[in-house]
């Protein structure tokens, strides 16, 4: 497949851009991808082993250092627990200890915000998939269901609610009293 941009070397790298929800795809060649994307294809993914944490220091990288064409001239900010600055862990991939979360978050949470659109990932669960109060609640009978619910309409104070569960609960228990 030919470059979307240039049309005359192979497409070897597909981007994918999403922007206010609208996707755009491209298929292009290295150095068209170099030039219009802000991924350094020559240095970070040519020459090297692409590891998830090259990968996000160099996406990272490319958002605090230079998110709107313009150089930052803070003051380099490092981990207290380690020491180890930004420019470091962008350098790294990684980060030196646990306070490093803690340390960069501000700067992490922006990046993150600008890369996926949110600070909060909310995944996707296998089908079936279970937590553990769904799989307690399960186990549960009937009588205990419905008095979870009593009491949570009372709380809620959603008293016709409460009545109607409290007039299951007495029919149930009459049940079980007979069938005893």
């Amino acid at each position: 497949m030919l470059c979307d941009k240039c049309k005359k070397n192979e497409a070897k790298i597909y981007y994918t851009e999403i922007i206010n929800g609208e996707k755009t795809e491209q298929h292009l060649c290295e150095e068209c991808a170099t030039e219009y994307t802000s991924f350094p294809m020559g240095t970070a993914f040519m020459d090297q082993e692409i590891t998830l944490g090259s990968l996000l220091s160099t996406i990272l990288g490319n958002y605090y250092n230079n998110p709107h064409g313009t150089e930052r001239t803070e003051k380099e900010i490092y981990c207290e627990g380690c020491g180890m600055t930004y420019s470091e862990f962008m350098r790294e991939g990684r980060f030196g200890c646990a306070k490093c979360y803690d340390s960069f978050q501000k700067i992490l949470d922006g990046s993150i915000k600008n890369i996926q659109g949110s600070e909060n990932h909310t995944g996707k669960r296998p089908k079936g998939f279970e937590t553990k109060t769904q799989k307690l609640v399960k186990e549960l009978s009937e009588l205990d269901k419905l008095s979870i619910r009593l009491q949570d309409a009372i709380e809620k104070e959603e008293f016709e609610e409460a009545a109607k569960l409290r007039d299951k609960i007495r029919q149930l228990k009459k049940e079980e009293i007979g069938n005893a």
